[in-house]
């Protein structure tokens, strides 16, 4: 986040130079899509470090219910990313009102309030990373599916220009993400976002719990 939110703010000022400024808020927003890769690894490693060095046995043998392990170890994370999303966003706020100078635009509580929504957002991807991770058990497979999930896939469908695509593309998690961060209304309104991130969070964490309740460790 520090090395990259004034690179982006930079940027964001360079393209925005006819008008009057640019929102501190959303360059961390913008930011925040390189930065959460840090928060989806430490949410990863709740599970698949398990695996990885067979202490998952030792967790189910103390926590036999799968559904209570996979609870815990979410809303572990979840407080852990929501917390650390919003120190991410208070970074880049700072950061982004420091080098874009007489550019940026501040509102102390716009600030905050988008500092806060990274928080939700990160907390509702930590628990959909988890899901993945469950099912999945590799860090690298659990980082390839994060990373083509929220970054390839809906570029290459809205790219696909394939008005079903294009529809499936915007309501992504990225892209949900995206809205429900920056308080938008298009292409849907922000709390519709955010009712699009938590089922993506609910739908992936139930696939996961399917696989965890069937398979041995």
């Amino acid at each position: 986040m520090l090395l990259t939110a004034p690179i982006i703010g930079s940027t964001m000022a360079n393209n925005k130079k006819n008008s009057a400024g640019v929102a501190v808020g959303e360059v961390a927003v913008n930011t925040v899509y390189v930065a959460q890769f840090a928060l989806i690894a430490l949410s990863m490693l709740v599970i698949t470090a398990e695996y990885t060095s067979g202490s998952i046995r030792t967790t189910l043998q103390a926590v036999p219910r799968r559904g209570q392990l996979l609870l815990a170890k979410s809303l572990v994370a979840g407080v852990v990313s929501l917390l650390g999303g919003i120190a991410l966003g208070l970074i880049g706020v700072g950061v982004s009102s420091m080098t874009l100078g007489d550019k940026a635009i501040f509102d102390s509580a716009e600030a905050f309030g988008s500092a806060l929504r990274m928080g939700v957002y990160l907390a509702l991807i930590s628990s959909l990373t988890i899901g993945v991770a469950v099912a999945v058990r590799s860090a690298a497979g659990t980082l390839t599916i994060a990373f083509v999930g929220l970054t390839v896939m809906p570029v290459i469908l809205q790219a696909s220009d394939m008005g079903p695509l294009v529809y499936l593309s915007e309501r992504m998690p990225n892209s949900a993400g995206t809205i429900f961060m920056n308080a938008a209304d298009k292409p849907y309104a922000a709390g519709t976002a955010f009712v699009i991130l938590a089922l993506w969070a609910v739908v992936v964490q139930a696939a996961g719990y399917q696989v965890l309740r069937k398979r041995d460790a």
